[in-house]
């Protein structure tokens, strides 16, 4: 199987782990890795012990054991997001960005917005807002809508994309040296990139439909936006 230069640490420092543990790696190594999606009987997925759709942010908290920085994105069309960024974390043996996005009507959004401080520009023309320390308790039991993967460590090629995760349903070229891999079943969607991070976004697998539709209308926005 080819791999990418970045592909080759993570691969050897999983080697030496093994050795060093008699040939048997700790579950902290094995579990939690980006293809190791869940169905569950009801038809909702889980991945980083996170079902999107129905894990509140309290609940995707304990399950990453992990604080995150919590932003009111405002779109230039007026729309708003909410959004949750870990930052770089160790999931399984691999490093990555993680961003959550919140499931919230329009109305939470705007109660938020109208609290929110200190208004940021951001390159794709939206404002990226703070909200206040009172409405933190406020969010908590609001649910995942969906999870974005950045993996730091590791530059994946279409060989290990269908080793890891099977064969998309759909692979549509967003530009030169980009292109997007779907699966509405794991309800995943998988940016592929030459020349700079690759991207994953979960949900629901109902609710692919809908990331679908969103990915069709947007180029994918910057990390650092």
């Amino acid at each position: 199987m080819p791999l990418r230069p970045a592909l080759a640490a993570p691969s050897i420092a999983l080697a030496l782990l093994l050795t060093a543990c008699g040939g048997e790696p700790p579950a902290s190594v094995t579990q939690n890795l980006p293809w190791q999606i869940e169905i569950l009987p009801d038809g909702h997925s889980r991945v980083f012990g996170i079902v999107p759709g129905q894990s509140t942010l309290l609940e995707a908290k304990r399950a990453l054991d992990q604080k995150a920085d919590v932003s009111l994105f405002k779109a230039a069309d007026g729309s708003l997001s909410l959004e949750l960024y870990y930052g770089r974390i160790q999931l399984g043996f691999l490093d990555a960005l993680l961003i959550t996005e919140v499931e919230a009507s329009g109305e939470q959004l705007k109660m938020l917005a109208e609290h929110a401080e200190n208004p940021k520009a951001q390159p794709s023309g939206s404002w990226k807002l703070d909200i206040r320390d009172q409405d933190y308790v406020t969010i908590q039991d609001w649910r995942v809508r969906s999870l974005t993967y950045i993996p730091t460590s590791v530059q994946f090629d279409a060989g290990m994309l269908e080793k890891r995760f099977g064969k998309p349903a759909e692979r549509r070229p967003i530009d030169e040296g980009r292109e997007y891999w779907f699966y509405p079943d794991k309800g995943l969607a998988i940016m592929l990139a030459a020349k700079e991070k690759d991207m994953l976004q979960y949900v629901a697998p109902s609710d692919f439909q809908r990331l679908k539709e969103k990915l069709s209308r947007e180029l994918p926005r910057s990390i650092m936006d």
